[in-house]
């Protein structure tokens, strides 16, 4: 993973279009349907071939709704896919920004971009399709009513129906039920938002504004609740609608259950790899809507082309392909493809005879063994500026096709040139971004959140899908045996890495200047504080993707809306040039202004005209999934509230997805990072306290095996804070954490705002060195405590107490033991999330945490 302040090259001056010989052509043959954004193109197996002809006579489709990534069932999405070969779609109402990273830093936003592209990689293993909705994961949920009430019920509703009337299910399947057994506010909700939509998407009353952009009333016959037998819950029973889906697919070589479990293995920054199943599994199914099956999922739908008028010759037509299939020469079954598609054109214009389209054209491609790209030797493309396009085709079969014309954005190119058999063409030309082109950025985040509980997206077209288009498509008009077809192929970046191999991005589009700002939050009220935090200091850095000698530069330092600082400059811009400056915070902080927030605009003047950037872009990259670029405003929150500190040298054990550590610099400890290595008696002697990242003890099975020494450091006078884990869920064996017994439980409280009771006053952990006051527990973000502790033994002391509206009241959040000279901490108070956000009363409560007294 990186995070990356990215800079592009320039690259040359826009050519013309070059002439083509006959033999030199360009075919992008991807349909946009097909693995878009993926980072190797797919390729078609004969076995692949003959799967998609069979799946040619089925007329079905089933959508499955849950709540986050990862809620929905891989095995039944992979079973009704690739075994019943119906058009099968998860719409996930969220994208699962609310949970924890098990691989990295990134929260909120960031981890939901990272979770959308893990559910695309999942699909393109069990061959499902992924939709969304614009409800934002705010985090846990107890009820329905409150998630619904946050995210806009009618609005999320109407996202639903959307996915309904645009999807066409002639089955859907909800995941959780509609009460409480559903385990999570979110989960409970997508069953009553999935229900009612199944009654209103038909109704022509009900968000009719939705017509206009082509979709019609949609009534599905059948609405379901997948039960399940799992987390201590069986809702599973002998008289409910059930089959098999652990069954074996001999032409891919694998069951249903060792498929899905690859799909679910790519949900990896939830910890959610999971071993190969094989074998018999039923699934169990309650109907909640519409008319029950008896003896088939599809009871009472039609799923073949009896459902088109004129669709039974369609359907012999596709049969006689089916048997005339050969494997070894699957060209030999173009002719008939062309003709098929010819037949299904002459249909009347329906749902499926266009879906059914698209698929003859991807076999009559894969049938051809055509493979064809569209590359770049670079990942970010700067507006204004021009890149080279590298085009490569092979057409691995020995068929008859044409060329007859390219687009790429304007550029319209008439060639009418036959591909030749198996030989590798490849040209390049220089191609045009324009300086007003739009920048890289997912759709939904274009505009700030609605309230914090949804995504606000202007364009109805673009609601329910995972993910942008490609930024550029190349799109070719082939003429197959008189058949003519339009194709489209993302351009993409493409590379090799010495140990990866070969690897496709998606490429991005970026600003000539890029802008941020550090850090993340400022304490300007330490005591006692040291040099660093006496006088913390605003760096705004900046790089220029562009080359300039004596480009004029005006660098601001705002406050919310109004200048506080100002630089003139002059540079010499180079692409890939890094610029930094930086200010003292209390120079230029101006506590008149009702505004705790620092960002910083640069003002360039280029060619004459003056453009102004304030946007940093961010660039998250794993292995599992494409690179993830997005813009955001960066910014420094100022703290000026007075925040003590007493113990000076704190050793840290890094845990999962942790900016602890930077926040406990700001307020003036000297922290040092610890491994294995580290963790031994004579060493720990230098730290005033130790302090465990979130889900460390899940992560590090070091911290099992140093058990003892940390013990021995508390016996000898040492504070041991550890944050939340989450109950031996990932490592293996037992955790052994505090020197006296205690559960780790699931309790917790969501309610960011929820009042939390005093109930030891004398607690040095609520006294010293601040004075913990009712006002510290106010601004908090998404909640308040996680993972607490439950059972605890008599030595454990509970300072405080807090609950959710309508629950008893829990002292888990934070629980302290006496042992030897020294202390021992747990806590499931969100730190990881509030420290970042810049909330005072956090840090002065962890503050209290590390400088715990010495025992006498």
């Amino acid at each position: 993973m990186q995070n990356a302040f990215l800079v592009l090259s320039s690259s040359s001056i826009i050519k013309m279009f070059m002439r083509i010989k006959p033999a030199i052509i360009l075919l992008l043959l991807t349909f946009n349907f097909s693995l878009l954004h993926s980072q190797t193109p797919a390729t078609y197996s004969s076995a692949d071939i003959y799967m998609q002809l069979k799946k040619l006579n089925v007329l079905g489709s089933v959508l499955y709704i849950a709540a986050h990534p990862d809620d929905e069932n891989t095995r039944l999405l992979a079973y009704l896919s690739k075994e019943k070969q119906y058009r099968t779609g998860y719409m996930s109402l969220t994208r699962g920004d609310g949970g924890q990273n098990l691989i990295g830093d990134e929260q909120g936003i960031e981890l939901g971009l990272i979770r959308t592209q893990e559910l695309l990689s999942a699909r393109r293993i069990d061959g499902a399709e992924q939709f969304f909705s614009r409800a934002y994961d705010f985090g846990f949920s107890k009820t329905a009513a409150e998630a619904l009430k946050i995210w806009g019920h009618d609005k999320i509703l109407s996202d639903v129906v959307w996915m309904i009337r645009k999807f066409q299910p002639d089955v859907i399947i909800t995941r959780f039920p509609g009460d409480a057994r559903a385990g999570h506010g979110h989960h409970w909700a997508s069953n009553l938002l999935a229900n009612e939509a199944f009654k209103i998407a038909g109704d022509s009353t009900k968000f009719p504004e939705q017509f206009q952009y082509g979709v019609k009333p949609w009534q599905a016959k059948r609405i379901l609740w997948n039960t399940f037998n799992f987390g201590g819950t069986n809702t599973t029973s002998n008289d409910q609608f059930k089959f098999d889906v652990g069954t074996f697919n001999p032409l891919l070589g694998k069951g249903y259950g060792e498929i899905a479990s690859e799909s679910r293995s790519q949900h990896k920054s939830q910890g959610f790899g999971i071993p190969r199943q094989r074998g018999q599994a039923y699934e169990y199914f309650t109907t909640t809507g519409g008319d029950a099956p008896k003896d088939n999922l599809m009871d009472g739908i039609t799923t073949n082309w009896d459902r088109v008028d004129g669709g039974a010759a369609i359907e012999q037509e596709v049969n006689d392909i089916i048997a005339h299939f050969n494997f070894e020469h699957p060209e030999n079954s173009v002719d008939a493809l062309t003709q098929l598609y010819q037949a299904i054109d002459k249909l009347a214009d329906s749902y499926w005879k266009n879906k059914k389209l698209d698929e003859v054209k991807q076999l009559i491609v894969e049938c051809s063994g055509l493979f064809a790209e569209a590359t770049t030797n670079t990942e970010y493309v700067v507006t204004g500026d021009s890149i080279r396009i590298n085009f490569f085709i092979n057409k691995g079969n020995n068929t008859n096709i044409k060329l007859e014309s390219v687009q790429l954005d304007g550029i319209d190119s008439t060639l009418n040139v036959s591909l030749p058999y198996d030989q590798n063409i490849s040209f390049n030309k220089i191609f045009a971004i324009p300086v007003n082109a739009p920048i890289t950025q997912p759709y939904w985040l274009e505009k700030p959140l609605d309230n914090g509980g949804s995504f606000d997206v202007d364009d109805q077209r673009l609601i329910g899908t995972p993910q942008n288009p490609a930024a550029y498509s190349a799109i070719f008009n082939l003429n197959i045996n008189g058949v003519k077809l339009s194709v489209s192929k993302p351009v993409q970046y493409k590379y090799t890495d010495p140990v990866k191999g070969e690897l496709y991005q998606p490429i991005a589009i970026i600003p000539p200047v890029i802008v941020s700002v550090s850090p993340n939050v400022v304490l300007t009220n330490i005591k006692p504080g040291n040099e660093h935090s006496a006088n913390p200091f605003a760096t705004v850095k900046y790089k220029t993707n562009f080359t300039a000698k004596q480009a004029p530069v005006t660098i601001k330092i705002m406050q919310g809306t109004s200048a506080v600082y100002s630089k003139d400059t002059v540079v010499d811009a180079e692409a890939g040039k890094e610029f930094v400056m930086s200010v003292p915070v209390k120079k230029v902080f101006n506590n008149n202004i009702a505004n705790d927030v620092l960002s910083a605009e640069v003002t360039v003047t280029q060619r004459g005209n003056i453009f102004t950037y304030s946007q940093l872009l961010r660039s998250i990259q794993y292995d599992h999934i494409p690179h993830i670029n997005y813009f955001y405003h960066d910014n420094i929150r100022v703290v000026n509230d007075e925040i003590k500190t007493g113990s000076k040298k704190v050793g840290y054990i890094m845990g999962v997805g942790d900016k602890v550590p930077a926040d406990l610099v700001q307020m003036g400890y000297d922290i040092k990072l610890l491994g294995a290595a580290d963790i031994t008696d004579e060493n720990l002697k230098q730290f005033d306290a130790i302090v465990t990242g979130v889900r460390a003890y899940d992560v590090d099975q070091f911290l099992n095996d140093k058990y003892d020494i940390l013990m021995r450091y508390v016996n000898n006078g040492g504070n041991l804070v550890v944050q939340y884990n989450r109950s031996n869920l990932i490592s293996s064996g037992k955790i052994k954490v505090g020197p006296y017994p205690f559960a780790i439980t699931g309790t917790r409280v969501t309610d960011e705002s929820a009042d939390v009771h005093v109930l030891l006053p004398n607690s040095p952990a609520l006294n010293y060195p601040n004075k913990i006051m009712p006002t510290d527990f106010e601004g908090w973000v998404q909640e308040r405590s996680i993972y607490q502790a439950d059972h605890p033994d008599a030595h454990y002391e509970a300072p405080i107490g807090m609950h959710d509206p309508n629950e008893a009241e829990s002292t888990g959040s934070l629980i302290i033991a006496k042992y030897g000279k020294g202390n021992f901490v747990y806590t499931g108070i969100v730190f990881f999330r509030e420290l970042p956000a810049g909330v005072s009363g956090a840090y002065k409560l962890m503050a209290n945490l590390i400088a715990l007294p010495l025992n006498k």
